[in-house]
């Protein structure tokens, strides 16, 4: 499948942070403590990001000094004639609720980095990426997608191309897929989504998907629209949604592995005409393939690809060797295809 991502658990994230935080500013900090520090902000972007939005913060909390130590000098007083360990308690508690106050402040804009978080493939690249609670996704060759992720949604928007999508189940917060002018939402489920140039397609593997139309905007659609609007599409079915009208087909087993195919990095196709095997594996070769002949492009197809440039040139060799079609190279990212010579 590619390189796997995961993307961190926000929480423990900011918990992290926010301890290295503590530590750098305590009296007994050390150079085995910045080295460990250095470690961890270069194991992961958010790690960076979380550390310096906590620090920034840190530093405002600093900035108000003649506060903090009023509060402190009237505490002192008070703790004067205590123990030690009383003493001891009070800085902890101190210490523990700046760290908490700076968690507070930084959750908002850890959210927002979450918002800014993309993922994309190149042509014939395929990577696999784990999201913080367990759901997952599959992105396929020159594809992106958004990530938005909060404690109160997870919101995926696929800006180009496909992705198949297996969700965690979690009733208090739907997932939801945007992808051209539709929604798509899940609980806990498996599916796939295909944003192509004449609509959106959606397959599902497991369980049941609902669609609904995505003129609303960027926001999922309020719970009134969604119930009053929303189309169902099950195991084993495939919608076509163009404009405003949803086709809801059932495929069989071998069609529904044809459509998924591509996560095993092959591609089926059973009598398929030549020209939409040709668009369909130009997805995956940077190769611009044209068909010249009207007729050839209805020629019927069958066999089994690589969802790489590969595929493309045993496809063109397939042609040239088994139907005597004319290949011809115009440069070095351009082929023509035309039936046999007279």
């Amino acid at each position: 499948m590619g390189e796997l991502h995961q993307l961190p658990d926000p929480q423990a994230t900011e918990r992290e942070a926010s301890d290295w935080v503590a530590r750098m500013n305590a009296d007994d900090v050390t150079a085995a403590d910045h080295a460990r520090l250095e470690e961890w902000l270069r194991a992961h972007p958010y790690n960076a990001k979380a550390y310096a939005e906590l620090t920034a913060t840190w530093d405002e909390l600093r900035k108000s000094g003649p506060l903090v130590r009023a509060v402190q000098f009237g505490q002192v007083m008070n703790a004067a004639s205590a123990q030690p360990t009383r003493v001891r308690r009070w800085r902890a508690g101190v210490l523990a609720a700046m760290v908490a106050a700076i968690v507070l402040g930084m959750a908002w804009h850890f959210y927002q980095l979450e918002a800014d978080t993309r993922f994309q493939t190149a042509i014939g690249e395929q990577v696999a990426v784990i999201l913080p609670d367990g759901s997952s996704f599959n992105l396929n060759t020159n594809s992106r997608v958004d990530v938005d992720y909060s404690p109160a949604s997870r919101v995926i928007h696929l800006k180009r191309g496909e992705a198949y999508f297996n969700v965690a189940h979690d009733a208090q917060r739907p997932f939801w897929v945007h992808a051209g002018d539709r929604w798509v939402r899940a609980v806990g489920t498996a599916f796939n989504v295909y944003l192509q140039p004449a609509g959106v397609q959606v397959t599902v593997s497991e369980g049941t998907v609902k669609m609904v139309d995505a003129s609303g905007g960027q926001s999922p659609p309020s719970d009134a629209f969604y119930a009053r609007s929303a189309a169902a599409v099950s195991a084993g079915e495939q919608a076509h949604a163009q404009g405003k009208a949803d086709v809801i087909r059932a495929l069989n087993a071998q069609e529904l592995n044809r459509s998924l195919a591509w996560r095993q990095k092959s591609l089926y196709f059973h009598d398929e005409p030549l020209g939409n095997v040709v668009n369909e594996l130009m997805r995956y070769t940077p190769l611009k393939i044209e068909v010249l002949d009207a007729q050839l492009r209805q020629l019927p197809v069958g066999g089994t690809f690589q969802t790489s440039p590969e595929g493309a040139e045993a496809l063109l060799k397939m042609l040239e060797d088994g139907f005597g079609a004319q290949i011809r190279r115009v440069g070095a990212d351009r082929v023509t295809i035309e039936g046999p010579a007279e």
